[in-house]
């Protein structure tokens, strides 16, 4: 039997409001001496330098002035625009209160696209200035094959920019791959290059990481992204919940330093991406985090 008195209810209580009060009467705890630290986390940037942001294919349904508030909202600072959120026949001046707008909001504006591009001269300048206007460095671009002497040839008369065709994977009878788009501009003005989307890549069920090794060379965009299987119908989902080794691409982008953009390229809920986007970009932050 215990030789200790149970403890009635009433006491109990009693017990429990004299400790608290005890609480509340205590000083404050006492701020480091000379020497000491408080045990925090080291401050560093949670991305490890790399440019992690959007493509605003994410935000279609949104307007410019919402992205950019989400985009403020989630602590992310780089954005590549499309066309849903400046029209490619916007006049210069347009373009220009846009790249405003994004600057003034803390915002790096980082590309433009993707843009379909014909073997057209007049289409392919059009194109490029719409970039520069905006104050963008980096065209995202979908060409046809034909198109490419053109823009080798034109791409001497831009300063500063970088043209990158991206993959759009199963059905895409120009530019499935990354392998196909480096073996078409691996001889041309070292400005070309490629934006590897990894989802695409993947759904060709190839390896997004060794496709990033392979172009390291003249990569100058990624769009990143996940899904559900490595099948041509394959369901988006958030980083992290899909087959996409997200960690082994992160970890590659940082051991080749690279230096462009990475860009959230969202494709679930169209309506009302934000969750979807605070989700991916946090388990980016957490990936990097233990790396």
């Amino acid at each position: 039997m215990s030789d200790q008195l149970p403890i009635r209810r009433r006491d109990a209580l009693k017990m429990t409001a004299a400790g608290f009060a005890a609480a509340l009467a205590s000083p404050a705890p006492a701020t480091p001496r000379p020497g000491e630290e408080w045990p925090v986390k080291p401050s560093r940037d949670p991305f490890r330098g790399l440019k992690v942001g959007i493509t605003s294919y994410t935000t279609r349904k949104l307007s410019l002035d919402a992205t950019i508030a989400a985009l403020r909202r989630l602590d992310i600072k780089y954005i590549s625009i499309k066309s849903y959120h400046l029209a490619l026949d916007s006049t210069p001046d347009e373009r220009k209160a846009v790249a405003r707008k994004i600057a003034d909001a803390g915002l790096t504006m980082m590309g433009c696209g993707v843009i379909g591009l014909e073997n057209d001269e007049a289409e392919i300048r059009r194109a490029f200035d719409y970039c520069q206007d905006a104050g963008a460095s980096t065209a995202i671009i979908a060409p046809t094959p034909g198109a490419l002497p053109a823009i080798d040839r034109i791409i001497k008369d831009y300063k500063d920019f970088r043209v990158a065709i991206h993959n759009h994977g199963p059905g895409d009878d120009n530019f499935p791959s990354p392998a196909s788009v480096y073996e078409a501009v691996k001889s041309l003005d070292p400005r070309i290059g490629l934006c590897v989307d990894v989802g695409h890549t993947f759904r060709l069920a190839e390896d997004p990481v060794a496709a990033l090794r392979a172009v390291r060379s003249r990569l100058y965009d990624v769009h990143l992204k996940d899904f559900s299987e490595a099948a041509a119908r394959s369901q988006t989902v958030p980083l992290g919940r899909g087959r996409i080794d997200v960690n082994e691409i992160l970890k590659t982008l940082l051991g080749q330093k690279y230096s462009h953009h990475v860009a959230l390229e969202w494709e679930g809920d169209a309506e009302d991406p934000i969750p979807g986007m605070s989700e991916s970009f946090g388990y980016v932050r957490g990936v990097l985090s233990a790396i």
